[in-house]
């Protein structure tokens, strides 16, 4: 045991550090763990070097402690050893350029911040091959504690927050461990969390207050990377994203929510249709780029001749997931008073980049809004061209349609009742068409999704001379009363029909209402959900689970507590900052709370002057022990050595003998710091006379030093 004491107690002076085994594996562990927060944004080439990376060093490892252990039973030693020599110098060199290069080139594709923490984390698998000094165990360290917090770039999620804190600890923990080997575990936590409170004040006050800046990187366009709904829309696109239980956004309204008809979450306007898909025209696009750089003010909208702005306004808060898309979701008619909003022209909102991470937004809308009252000749050619050939059955339809009424809305009706009465069927597993006909569908199959009713009335309504377009985005969404919000899902994508009137601007008509009135009003019908368990079960499936009134619960409480987390410190913008720094200095020019600003400085004068009271009386009996030492050292140098089993006094009776021109000096030296070592430190007589024994010992300290020099010159 004395061996591996001195082993442990001089591993910091040695040029090659000695670590336990369990160091060792925890260091691999924790690699392991650190690495699995970025794991679905790592290139699959990097998680193939990764892992043979780790595999070698665990195999290796476990040699190594074998052989540690097999010495430790003939030498009774214990189990440290220095870190094994897996690849030489010159190999790791040449795995870090090729690594770097492959990186480099990938980089186009990756783009530069996939690519920066591709570099990191490799540097990080690297390093691990060579821990042989005290430095290298930092570097190993600091290194996981960047790869851990990283990964808080795509994700930030209160529960996923913990688990990198308790990533964090458990590196620094590493380092604990090394330093205090014999410290308990508990105790070397407890220290941890000490040090974490005392930082938090600071953190706040750097969250709050510190400018947040724009981050200089982006996220790559990876056409892999997009969810939710897509810019192009074919037949049974949307019935398949029904089945994702995937989030899409979130919704806090400041005053009560509307009905769940009226949850319709606009974000995407298809006006193109080539008899299979529902896209944006070309032309669309162009009206969009030119309008691209509007912002959703409300005073911009005022100014806009083809709106009618009526009514009162709905305010909410709108928390959307990465969709690595750039429109957003917003009820009719939405305006935003954020810089990085934008509305296009056919009127839906538009973030001013890409949605790599959870973003927060205000939304004021005014559902009784005249959408363009007048429509312009390109507009309204646009919205009535079709290809009449890949549906002539439609087509023929729409005729006969028009012939019978030549009131618009009377026409809209009537095929509204088709839909209701003539055994249409609203399904999650509508009947294959070929080619996606919608003649077929229509006439023949009768069971569809959204998009099916929505693509065929939409066709009708344009051979029929009514302009319509196609609108996809959500309906309604889920209330979880425990945080007063709404959750609305990949599940609850949505498409409907707008058709344009004269003087009444574009009308919202959804024929789904007709088919199921219940999915508009209330949501999934009872048969749909049927449908979306039958769908949604398997081996593995937890739909039983899901059923159960507290699992219900215990969802919604967990969803609530990272709601909260979300909106006020993930939705804690650059622009919510400087609104609330403007409100306080607002507030404090007005004095409406100023007396609470100067009951809080005058605390906080207090309270540093109380701090400064104790620091200045603890920095003095810091200093009596530290010139006691100081002298201690002064006379070792003069060959005066105390030995570490001498006492203060038979060292004071030592240089009596020995040396008895400095006994005086010394005795007075030693005897003060003896009296505020083991006295009471908080008695009155201690504190009136510590600023006086302080000057008298630098003094004897002084003279002390004075009459070594002299010796050492033999003077004296």
């Amino acid at each position: 045991m004395s061996n591996a004491k001195s082993k442990n107690s001089n591993k910091h002076s040695s040029k090659s550090i000695i670590l336990n085994s369990k160091l060792f594996f925890a260091l691999l562990v924790l690699q392991l763990l650190n690495l699995l927060t970025l794991v679905t944004q790592f290139h699959w080439l990097y998680i193939l070097f990764a892992s043979i990376a780790l595999a070698t060093q665990f195999v290796v490892h476990v040699k190594a402690m074998r052989q540690a252990l097999l010495n430790a039973s003939i030498n009774q030693t214990s189990c440290y050893y220095s870190a094994p020599s897996i690849l030489p110098s010159w190999a790791i060199l040449l795995l870090a350029i090729a690594g770097s290069v492959a990186i480099a080139i990938a980089g186009r594709e990756l783009g530069l911040l996939l690519s920066m923490i591709h570099l990191l984390c490799f540097a990080y698998s690297l390093k691990v091959f060579e821990i042989t000094k005290r430095k290298d165990l930092y570097q190993v360290v600091v290194l996981g504690v960047f790869v851990a917090t990283s990964s808080l770039i795509f994700v930030q999620s209160i529960y996923f927050s913990l688990a990198v804190i308790v990533l964090v600890f458990a590196n620094f923990i590493i380092l604990l461990r090394f330093f205090a080997p014999s410290m308990l575990l508990l105790t070397q936590i407890k220290l941890l969390i000490k040090l974490s409170l005392y930082a938090i004040p600071f953190a706040v006050v750097l969250f709050v207050a510190f400018p947040k800046l724009s981050p200089l990187w982006q996220v790559p366009k990876a056409k892999a990377a997009k969810v939710g709904l897509s810019d192009q829309v074919k037949i049974g696109d949307i019935a398949q994203l029904a089945l994702s239980n995937e989030l899409a956004f979130r919704v806090s309204f400041e005053n009560s929510s509307p009905a769940h008809a009226q949850l319709y979450w606009r974000a995407l306007v298809l006006d193109d249709f080539d008899g299979i898909t529902w896209q944006q025209a070309a032309q669309s696009n162009r009206l969009r780029q030119q309008q691209g750089n509007n912002l959703a003010h409300l005073s911009n909208a005022s100014n806009v001749e083809n709106i009618v702005l009526r009514g009162e306004g709905i305010a909410y808060q709108v928390i959307a997931e990465p969709s690595f898309q750039s429109w957003l979701f917003a009820l009719d008619f939405a305006t935003s008073e954020q810089a990085n909003i934008g509305q296009r022209s056919d009127f839906a909102l538009f973030y001013h980049g890409i949605i790599s991470q959870t973003i927060s937004y205000q939304v004021t809308s005014y559902p009784e809004t005249i959408l363009a009252p007048e429509l312009t000749p390109s507009m309204r050619s646009l919205n009535l061209s079709l290809n009449s050939q890949s549906n002539p059955k439609l087509t023929a339809k729409a005729q006969q349609l028009r012939q019978r009424y030549s009131d618009d809305r009377a026409l809209i009706n009537q095929l509204l009742t088709d839909f209701n009465q003539n055994n249409y069927y609203y399904t999650l597993q509508p009947p294959s068409i070929q080619n996606n006909s919608l003649d077929e569908f229509y006439f023949q199959t009768r069971a569809g999704f959204c998009e099916h009713y929505a693509s065929a009335f939409t066709y009708l309504m344009r051979a029929a001379g009514i302009p319509s377009r196609m609108v996809v985005g959500y309906l309604g969404g889920e209330f979880n009363p425990n945080g007063n919000y709404l959750s609305v899902y990949q599940r609850n994508a949505h498409a409907w029909t707008e058709v344009w009137l004269p003087e009444q601007g574009w009308q919202r008509v959804d024929p789904t209402a007709a088919v199921d009135p219940e999915r508009v009003e209330r949501g999934f019908s009872s048969d749909l959900m049927q449908q979306y368990a039958d769908l949604s079960s398997g081996m593995f499936s937890m739909q039983p689970l899901k059923t159960m009134q507290w699992y219900k619960q215990l969802k919604m409480q967990i969803e609530a507590i990272d709601y909260q987390w979300t909106r006020w410190v993930i939705g804690y913008t650059g622009q919510k900052q400087s609104q609330l720094m403007k409100q306080l200095l607002t507030r404090l020019t007005q004095g409406k709370v100023m007396e609470y600003f100067l009951l809080c400085l005058a605390s906080v004068v207090l309270l540093i002057i109380a701090y400064k009271v104790s620091a200045v009386r603890g920095k003095k009996h810091h200093e009596i022990k530290q010139l006691y030492l100081k002298t201690l050292a002064l006379m070792s140098q003069h060959n005066v050595v105390k030995e570490h089993a001498m006492t203060g006094e038979k060292f004071t009776a030592f240089i009596g003998e020995n040396r008895p021109e400095l006994l005086v000096d010394f005795a007075v030296i030693s005897d003060c710091f003896q009296k505020y070592s083991y006295q009471n430190s908080s008695d009155e007589h201690n504190k009136s006379s510590l600023n006086h024994d302080l000057s008298i010992l630098k003094y004897h300290y002084r003279r002390l030093r004075w009459h070594l020099w002299l010796a050492k010159l033999g003077i004296k």
